[in-house]
């Protein structure tokens, strides 16, 4: 009896870890991109198409991995999309994910006009790539400036419903991959990109925790250096210490590749944190999720003081005169 206790035990754990791999698996699949090209594939689905017939075709034309056919299947019955497809012509990036492809074709019109917007952007550089891409893929209806004037417009501001007053959607602007259609309208492809931030953040955060998030952005170059640097400037913050951050005199410039000068540095305005004490009064840019979790998850350490070297690597440092030695060998 206690064999056969023992087996029905090992048995059912050896289901259970199977149950988890394939859903681990499962997860990975339907959010990886197919490949890293973003060339577009038109393809077209007929009315009344089998899903076996769609998936083949999806394959056959490089924009689903034959490992995954069975995974994008399984996510059409899931979701209950496959009723929804819709017959159209469609062009689709060939690199989107099963669950981005499975947006895209059940839209008639054909949400086509796939957009990536990187992560510690300003609004102003992300309008500009809105306003780029939308043009060339037959959007007439964006406007650039509609779009940022809308950023600061109070009354739009409060439709999203933030439990905090906001007078400016700096940093809400939610890095990641949209699509759109060209009958989509400029304050439409805004509220996408405010819903996503919703969505992706969870509102966990304070206006102060996005202001950081910001900061750490343009400041860290990795998951670890990011969460590193968030813990040094909270504790510079607590301990009343100027924060002295470039990516933060950068801001006002609407230049990342300005050289900073010591005039720069002498300037009298919030986001000279050479000079200001606290956060600047907005995000600087608009920060991915990775920065948003440094900052609520920092790594604790003893330094103070940070550089990047020309290579990109970071070197921390807990004295200012250690701080100094690092400038010297590492940037001059």
């Amino acid at each position: 009896m206690k064999s056969i206790i023992k087996i029905f035990f090992l048995a059912l754990l050896t289901v259970l870890v199977m149950i988890v791999v394939i859903k681990l698996n499962y997860n990975k699949a339907i959010e990886t991109p197919n490949s890293d090209n973003s060339e577009k594939i038109t393809i077209q689905i007929n009315s009344g198409e089998s899903v076996d017939s769609i998936v083949d075709k999806l394959v056959e034309y490089g924009l689903l991995r034959e490992k995954w056919s069975n995974y994008f299947k399984l996510y059409l019955k899931l979701e209950n999309v496959s009723e929804k497809i819709q017959a159209g012509i469609y062009k689709i990036p060939q690199d989107l994910s099963i669950k981005e492809i499975a947006q895209t074709i059940q839209q008639a019109r054909g949400l086509d006009i796939w957009i990536t917007i990187p992560e510690g952007l300003r609004k102003d550089e992300i309008a500009e790539i809105l306003n780029r891409e939308l043009t060339k893929g037959g959007n007439t209806l964006f406007e650039k400036d509609t779009f940022l004037s809308l950023t600061t417009d109070k009354e739009f501001i409060l439709t999203f419903g933030f439990p905090y007053q906001l007078t400016d959607l700096e940093g809400y602007l939610f890095p990641d991959k949209y699509a759109f259609s060209k009958e989509s309208m400029t304050a439409d492809i805004l509220k996408s990109m405010i819903t996503n931030f919703k969505t992706k953040t969870d509102l966990k955060d304070t206006y102060n925790d996005l202001i950081i998030a910001s900061l750490v952005e343009r400041e860290g170059y990795n998951a670890d250096d990011r969460a590193m640097i968030a813990d040094i400037l909270k504790r510079r913050l607590t301990e009343g210490w100027l924060l002295e951050i470039d990516a933060s005199l950068l801001y006002p410039q609407k230049d990342w590749t300005h050289v900073i000068t010591n005039e720069d540095k002498a300037k009298d305005n919030p986001y000279n944190t050479y000079k200001k004490a606290g956060l600047p009064p907005t995000p600087i840019c608009n920060p991915g999720l990775e920065a948003i979790n440094a900052t609520r998850n920092p790594k604790e350490n003893n330094y103070y003081f940070y550089i990047h070297d020309t290579q990109g690597n970071v070197h921390f440092a807990e004295t200012y005169a250690e701080h100094n030695r690092n400038v010297q060998e590492y940037l001059r």
